[in-house]
């Protein structure tokens, strides 16, 4: 008899919620909506207020870049005068106000990731680009404006070629010009077409996957205003497909240690603790950087689902069911792709 009770109590809980669904005219329930931070966790400098009005002058921004920068490059006053002015020009569109200061200074305006060459890619990648989003009210349609023009609109087809890692890293000298790029070039690219229209973007890489093969990656990541979305970096003319790769599963296993295993991505400022090691240089050089390792570990079978998108509220409620009375085993999620990529 109790478990009788149990169990019709728990079927009333889930009709409830059902009937809510289905009142609320969703055919969907769109799990992004109901658990955003799901996908990854939100940034800790974005869990500050939001200062996205807080001024921020050439100068302040050309002091940032000096300051924080890996090391001396090279770049002329001239180049960094041109980079802070469209940077800042960015700055201005309607879905900046989703930008902090910080999410600003950190992942829109530094103008390179790694030891790419640096290229004066802002004022044609603005110019281009301009158009598809500057009517755009949030981070995310603005984001997915760029897909998929960012691999054809700039007069060619970009092509995806593998092991081109490190002679074809330049956003605008090498990859454009050429037409092809791997993985590490082709993220370089997105993120800066992103940085270009004022949308924080970082390039995010594993030096050796936790798995008898080996293998590496690097992919990108789009902040949305709340959380970050990741993306793999190849051209093929379709839509965003946020957080649906053939690596979701593979990344879910990686660990900090060893360091090697670790997720990584650059990052120009003071929350850079760690060291992204760039193991197409020999020997190995590195750029300041920080652990994400953990955004990609999955915390439930529920949060998995919530990461990949979409479920018809019919399978939605029959998920439910099995997850309360049998202690929510039923979902995992396969990846049908399995490869190995390299820079």
């Amino acid at each position: 008899m109790v478990r009788l009770s149990l169990f019709l109590l728990l079927t009333l809980t889930t009709l409830n919620l059902a009937t809510e669904v289905l009142l609320g005219g969703k055919g969907f329930v769109r799990f992004e909506e109901a658990g955003r931070h799901s996908q990854l966790a939100p940034e800790p400098s974005a869990a500050k207020a939001n200062d996205a009005d807080a001024p921020v002058s050439e100068d302040q921004a050309i002091g940032y870049l000096k300051q924080w920068r890996p090391k001396e490059d090279g770049v002329s006053e001239q180049f960094f005068k041109e980079n802070a002015k469209y940077a800042l020009k960015a700055k201005s569109l309607p879905f900046a106000k989703q930008v902090s200061k910080s999410m600003f200074l950190q992942y829109v305006l530094p103008y390179a990731h790694f030891d790419e060459p640096r290229d004066d890619w802002r004022p044609k990648m603005y110019q281009t680009l301009l158009p598809l989003v500057k009517d755009k009210a949030t981070l995310q349609d603005a984001a997915e404006a760029l897909f998929p023009a960012w691999g054809n609109i700039f007069g060619k087809q970009l092509e995806f070629k593998s092991n081109m890692t490190p002679q074809q890293m330049g956003p605008m000298s090498q990859t454009l010009a050429k037409g092809y790029a791997s993985c590490t070039g082709m993220s370089i690219f997105l993120a800066d077409c992103m940085r270009a229209v004022g949308i924080p973007a970082r390039v995010v890489g594993i030096g050796e996957w936790n798995r008898p093969e080996k293998g590496n990656h690097n992919w990108v990541e789009i902040w949305m205003g709340d959380h970050w979305n990741f993306v793999d970096a190849v051209p093929d003319g379709n839509l965003a497909a946020w957080n649906q790769t053939w690596f979701n599963a593979q990344a879910g296993k990686q660990q900090s240690t060893p360091a090697e295993q670790a997720i990584m991505t650059p990052l120009w400022g003071p929350e850079a603790h760690l060291v992204y090691k760039m193991s197409w240089r020999q020997p190995a050089t590195f750029v300041p950087g920080i652990d994400v390792t953990a955004n990609y570990q999955t915390a439930s079978p529920l949060a998995t689902m919530v990461a990949w998108g979409f479920m018809p509220w019919g399978g939605f409620i029959v998920f439910l069911l099995v997850f309360m009375t049998v202690g929510g085993a039923g979902y995992v999620y396969k990846v049908s792709k399995e490869q190995s990529v390299s820079y």
